[in-house]
C-alpha cells in the first residue's frame, strides 16, 4: 500500500508532507427529536446529514529546519481559500468533497520534523464522483443507469428546443416528474438550459419560472428513463454522489 496523497484545490499537500491519523465520520447523520410534556425521552422528528469534518495530521520530515519552514509556508498558502474547494484523498478512489479548512492548530516542531493538524469542513457532506453525460434524442427517449449512493441533480441543455403539439417542450422522468419550457412565439427554436441543483431555468438565455406542475429532476441511484415532448436533442449532465 502506497502513501496517502491529499489534493486540495489542485495542490498536492503531500508533496512536502506525510499524512497520518486521518479521521472523519462514517456517516455524519443527526437524529432529531422533540420533547413532549409527560413523556419520557423524545419523539423522533426526523434526521439530516450534517457537515462532514475531516481531520488529518501532516508531518514534514527533514533535518533542514529552513526547508521545513518553507514547506509550512507553502501549506498555509494552499489552505488560504475563500470558498469551498475540492478535497481528494487517494484512498477514496477519485471521489472528493467540497471543503474549506477550519483550523490548522499550532505546529509541533521536533529535531527533524514539523507536524500540523489540519481540519476541513465539508458543508455539503456528500462526496462527488464521476461526471456522466447522456443524450435524450429529439422527440425520443433514453434509458440509462445512475451510479452512486445518493441522488444526483442534473443539468439539462437543449441548444435548439422546439415546442411539441401541446405548445411546450418537456423532458419527463419515468416517475412522472418533468421539466417544462415554452419556446416564445415568433421563434421556431430556442436554447433551453435547466440546472436542477441551482434551481434555474433559462429559455433563450432569459431566466424563467418553472411552471407549478413541473419540478426539478432528481436522479436517484438506479435505472432511469427520460422522454421528450417536442423536438431538440437534450444533453443531460450529472455527477455521481456518494455517502
Amino acid at each position: 500500500m502506497g502513501r496517502t496523497v491529499v489534493l486540495y484545490n489542485g495542490v498536492d499537500l503531500t508533496a512536502d508532507y506525510v499524512v497520518s491519523d486521518l479521521r472523519r465520520p462514517l456517516l455524519p447523520k443527526e437524529a432529531m427529536g422533540a420533547t413532549v410534556p409527560g413523556m419520557d425521552g423524545e419523539v423522533y422528528t426526523g434526521s439530516r446529514l450534517t457537515p462532514r469534518m475531516v481531520t488529518l495530521t501532516m508531518y514534514a520530515i527533514d533535518a533542514n529546519i529552513a526547508l521545513r519552514e518553507a514547506a509550512a509556508r507553502r501549506l498555509a498558502a494552499a489552505l488560504d481559500v475563500q470558498q469551498p474547494a475540492p478535497l481528494s484523498i487517494s484512498i477514496d478512489g477519485g471521489l472528493y468533497l467540497m471543503a474549506v479548512p477550519t483550523s490548522t492548530g499550532d505546529a509541533a516542531r521536533f529535531t527533524q520534523a514539523n507536524s500540523f493538524q489540519v481540519q476541513f469542513k465539508a458543508f455539503d457532506p456528500v462526496f462527488w464522483g464521476e461526471q456522466r453525460t447522456v443524450t435524450v434524442p429529439s422527440g425520443g427517449s433514453v434509458t440509462f443507469d445512475v451510479d452512486g449512493t445518493y441522488p444526483a441533480e442534473p443539468v439539462i441543455s437543449a441548444p435548439a428546443a422546439a415546442n411539441g403539439s401541446g405548445g411546450f417542450w418537456r423532458v419527463r422522468l419515468e416517475d412522472g416528474s418533468y421539466l417544462l419550457a415554452t419556446i416564445p412565439s415568433g421563434l421556431s427554436t430556442a436554447p433551453v438550459v435547466a440546472d436542477c441543483a441551482a434551481r434555474t431555468l433559462k429559455v433563450n438565455s432569459i431566466n424563467r419560472m418553472l411552471v407549478p406542475a413541473a419540478d426539478w429532476l432528481v436522479l436517484t441511484p438506479g435505472t432511469h428513463t427520460l422522454d421528450m415532448t417536442g423536438t431538440g436533442a437534450a444533453t443531460v449532465t450529472y455527477r455521481e454522489r456518494w455517502l
